[in-house]
């Protein structure tokens, strides 16, 4: 793992030279470190490039760190990561995305991450991205996520874009059991001539399922954001 790497999981994931519990460092493409835990594994997919990870119902208080990290020009990173959670967890999840363009070539990652919770789970997600360097090149961050939530499931999702990415596409769609509660929370900030567009779609197929959605912008400069 290089210095950049680790400057920007500073930044975007409370990276101070470890991670407590499990989790999966993405840098370049590779993966740069991986930890299980008594309550969680996390497995290579086969068919495509990403990770699955199980949380098992033992898992209280549990916190999963899967930071991605682009550290130059000519990257174009795509990935899958599926969550599982076993009924009754409670587990933080810590992702976020740093892309770096350090020439003329665009640097990018689009991670897509799918969220499968059962009965009673119970999920916190932190999201934070960021764009650095001083080349030509675009940083870009196109994010996707699914969520399916169980009876009685919960998650919040607190995602933050704190500066320097050129242009992102960010889509959020759910489907709530009855009784399910989705809490979403987005803060993006523009500036220049960035362009950031968010598309949630929420379905709520239960009796009591509930979502609470929030997303506050700052578009400085001549930078443009579509909800």
């Amino acid at each position: 793992m290089n210095s950049l790497t680790e400057k920007m999981l500073g930044l975007i994931a409370d990276w101070n030279g470890a991670f407590p519990g499990a989790f999966n460092i993405r840098e370049d493409s590779q993966c740069a470190g991986r930890q299980d835990s008594e309550h969680v594994r996390i497995l290579s997919k086969k068919d495509k490039p990403g990770i699955d990870i199980h949380i098992d119902s033992g898992a209280r208080g549990e916190r999963v760190a899967i930071p991605a990290c682009v550290t130059h020009s000519a990257v174009d990173d795509l990935v899958y990561n599926d969550f599982y959670v076993a009924k009754g967890a409670d587990v933080t999840i810590v992702a976020g995305c740093g892309v770096h363009a350090d020439g003329e070539e665009d640097a990018r990652h689009n991670g897509i991450h799918r969220f499968f919770l059962e009965e009673g789970a119970h999920v916190l997600y932190l999201e934070k991205h960021i764009g650095l360097g001083d080349g030509n090149g675009r940083r870009i961050i196109d994010p996707q996520t699914h969520i399916e939530l169980a009876a009685g499931a919960s998650m919040e999702m607190i995602t933050e874009q704190i500066r320097g990415v050129d242009s992102t596409r960010r889509k959020t769609d759910a489907r709530l059991a009855a009784d399910a509660r989705l809490v979403i929370k987005e803060k993006i900030m523009t500036h220049g001539v960035q362009i950031a567009e968010t598309d949630f779609t929420v379905d709520l197929d239960g009796e009591g399922a509930g979502v609470d959605l929030v997303s506050r912008s700052v578009a400085k400069g001549r930078s443009r954001q579509m909800i």
